[in-house]
């Protein structure tokens, strides 16, 4: 081959050697080096569960009492126990003595029920959901060293309603049941038909206030709620989140204007539609309420809250999302109407 022609064969390899090193530095920008998969910050999913899960831990407040005796003791926001003498037992019916652990967690705002994912989703008897609205979300439980306990007799939880702003007759009695998918646990209350929730006075520092009074059977989670009631015509409602958000990865939840102790949550999400949903269809057309997104990405939480009034079959549009901290989330959504 003469020195020409060698020259041209070799200009021609060096190009087609540079566009091809340029394609494949195209296509893996962004990309894992091994995979050729995006390394983009993806929604992680699993980061959120513990972050639900650390915020009821957080909440948690432990109490020491003599079973035998009993006794009584008051949360961070006022909710009273009251326990009888001889209120527990262990698992196998053994009787039992001196000092046990009571916990005990206290709910009765929206941004506690969001950080703890425990929303106010009544089950029906038919098993349609429909929103509660709470007199206070309680966790009660008791254990001796690493014992389980449970209860011989019940005992009884004392709300403030002062802090909820409402007094309301109706109120009954829920138990907290929960439904997981793998490590993605929901809860739902349940309505118990029979038990009613009384109204009645507590004295504190200064004078009296009122209160709501619940004799609970069992340890767990416990409701003070109403059905939530409105006689406008209802509809069906989606929300159509960004591309690489699902159930999997981020939590839907929507707050009604007016009602600062009910939280609803989107339980469904339609994969054939990639839409969150409800599936009760009783959001009522014209009810003015607020859209919220919370995910974890990269340790940082992301969100979106959206105002909107309902129309028929409502599709809420979220596609812009921001990081933010944890206090001032909960200022936010302390903030909404």
């Amino acid at each position: 081959m003469n020195s020409e022609k060698q020259s041209t064969v070799m200009k021609t390899k060096g190009i087609s050697l540079s566009l091809i090193a340029s394609a494949l530095l195209f296509l893996c920008i962004g990309c894992d080096d091994d995979e050729g998969i995006s390394t983009d910050p993806k929604p992680d999913g699993a980061a959120l569960n513990t972050w639900f899960d650390d915020a009821v831990d957080k909440r948690i407040q432990h109490f020491t009492i003599d079973a035998s005796t009993g006794g009584n003791f008051t949360g961070e926001k006022g909710t009273k126990l009251e326990f009888s003498s001889n209120a527990f037992s262990t698992l196998t019916d053994d009787v039992v003595t001196g000092n046990i652990d009571v916990e005990l967690v206290e709910i009765y705002d929206r941004a506690t029920m969001l950080l703890t994912k425990k929303p106010t989703n009544g089950k029906k008897n038919d098993g349609s959901i429909n929103t509660l609205i709470s007199g206070g979300e309680f966790y009660v439980n008791a254990t001796q060293g690493d014992k389980q306990l449970k209860l011989k007799t019940g005992f009884t939880i004392v709300a403030p309603t002062d802090n909820t702003g409402e007094i309301n007759q109706d109120m009954k009695l829920f138990n907290g049941e929960i439904a997981c998918e793998g490590n993605d646990c929901d809860l739902f209350w349940n309505e118990q038909e029979d038990r009613g929730i009384d109204v009645g006075e507590i004295q504190v520092t200064g004078g009296f206030k009122t209160a709501y009074f619940v004799f609970q059977t069992k340890f767990g989670w416990t409701n003070i709620d109403r059905w939530y009631n409105d006689p406008r015509p209802k509809t069906t409602i989606y929300v159509d989140v960004p591309d690489g958000f699902d159930n999997s990865n981020c939590a839907i939840y929507i707050a009604y204007d007016g009602e600062p102790a009910a939280l609803a949550s989107f339980d469904k999400y339609d994969k054939d539609k990639a839409l969150f949903t409800e599936h009760y269809g009783l959001i009522p057309v014209g009810l003015k309420v607020h859209f919220i997104l919370v995910s974890i990405i990269d340790g940082e939480i992301q969100y979106a809250i959206q105002s909107a009034t309902i129309v028929e079959n409502h599709v809420e549009v979220i596609d812009v999302i921001h990081s933010i901290t944890e206090e001032q989330l909960v200022d936010l959504i302390d903030e909404l109407p």
